[in-house]
C-alpha cells in the first residue's frame, strides 16, 4: 500500500514509535480532498520484540487506518486551550490541525508508557 496522495506535495507526515531506541511502529498523517487519514503500522521489530498491542491498536499485519487520531497518540498531546500551550503554538505558528507535530514536539515521551515518538526525517 502506498502511502502518498496526489493532494500532497512531498511525503505525508510520518512518526516513528520507538521502543528502548528502536522503531518498533510508525504512524502517518494523510490529507487530500478536504479528508484526512490516519495509517498506522505494526514494524517487524514489534513482534521480534513480544511487545503487547497499543492500547486500541490491535496487532495487525496490515496498515490500521481511521479518520481520526487513536487515542493512544491523541492523549499524548497537552490540551490546546490551555495558556501555555496556546503561546507556544502561536510562537511555533501551529494551530490544533497540526496534530502530527503536536504530538511530536509535546507528546513525544509520557509517564504512562515506555515509547517514544519522532517525527520522520
Amino acid at each position: 500500500m502506498k502511502l502518498t496522495s496526489i493532494f500532497h506535495k512531498g511525503p505525508p507526515p510520518t512518526l516513528q514509535i520507538l521502543f528502548q531506541g528502536e522503531q518498533i511502529a510508525e504512524l502517518t498523517k494523510i490529507s487530500g480532498g478536504g479528508k484526512t487519514r490516519y495509517c498506522f503500522k505494526y514494524l517487524p521489530a514489534f513482534e521480534r520484540l513480544k511487545l503487547a498491542p497499543l492500547p486500541g491498536l490491535p496487532l495487525s499485519l496490515a496498515p490500521l487506518e481511521s479518520g481520526e487520531l487513536w487515542p493512544f497518540f491523541a492523549e499524548r498531546i497537552p490540551d490546546a486551550r490551555r495558556p501555555e500551550i496556546q503561546a507556544w503554538m502561536k510562537l511555533k505558528g501551529l494551530t490544533p490541525r497540526d496534530d502530527i507535530r503536536l504530538l511530536a514536539e509535546l507528546g513525544s515521551h509520557s509517564v504512562t508508557d515506555p515509547f517514544e515518538i519522532l517525527i520522520a526525517a
